[in-house]
C-alpha cells in the first residue's frame, strides 16, 4: 500500500504538482502508512520547496525506521556542505561512515 501512495506521489511532482504529492504523502502518514521512503521522498520535496526545518525533521524520521539508508545521510550531508555548514555535514558522514563499516 506505501508503494501506491509513492507511485502517485511521483506522478504529481511529473505534473509539477509538488504541494499535491506532498499533502498526500502526509495523509498517507497521518493515516498509519509512513515508510523510510515515504519520510525521506517527503524530506526531498520539502527541500524544493524551501522548507528546511521540514526537510531535516522528514529525514530524522526517514532514519530512526531504516537507519542504515546511507542515501539519507548523503541527503543531509549535501544539504549542510552547500550551506558552509561543514562541521554538521562532517558530523553526517562520520555516522553514515560508521554505519556502513557495521555493514
Amino acid at each position: 500500500m506505501p508503494e501506491t501512495f509513492l507511485s502517485a506521489a511521483e506522478k504529481l511532482v511529473e505534473e509539477g504538482l509538488v504541494g499535491d504529492a506532498i499533502f498526500l504523502l502526509e495523509e498517507a502518514v497521518e493515516n498509519g502508512k509512513e515508510t523510510a521512503e515515504i519520510a525521506k521522498m517527503l524530506a526531498k520535496l520539502s527541500l524544493q520547496i524551501d522548507e528546511v526545518r521540514a526537510f531535516q525533521s522528514w529525514c530524522h524520521e526517514a532514519l530512526r525506521m531504516n537507519p542504515k539508508d546511507l542515501e539519507i545521510y548523503q541527503m543531509l550531508e549535501d544539504y549542510f556542505r552547500i550551506h558552509g555548514r561543514d562541521f554538521e555535514a562532517d558530523e553526517v558522514r562520520a555516522v553514515a561512515d560508521s554505519m556502513h563499516l557495521r555493514g
